[in-house]
């Protein structure tokens, strides 16, 4: 298990969810989606759903 203490070097292993903008550790997310070759990661289903009724205004991930 992982613990993100706030470090500068915990950061480079977290994703954002394009939905809501959350950094999440992408071992635990809640959710992914492949949208055009590109794996998405979600903090919570309701953030994939989202995604989901219009994945094109989310464009690509940003680590």
């Amino acid at each position: 298990m992982t613990h993100n203490n706030g470090d500068a070097t915990d950061d480079a292993e977290l994703v954002t969810d394009p939905v809501c903008g959350m950094l999440i550790d992408p071992a635990t997310a809640a959710t992914t989606r492949e949208h055009d070759g590109t794996t998405f990661y979600f903090c919570s289903i309701a953030c994939a759903k989202t995604f989901d009724a219009a994945p094109h205004r989310y464009g690509h991930p940003h680590p």
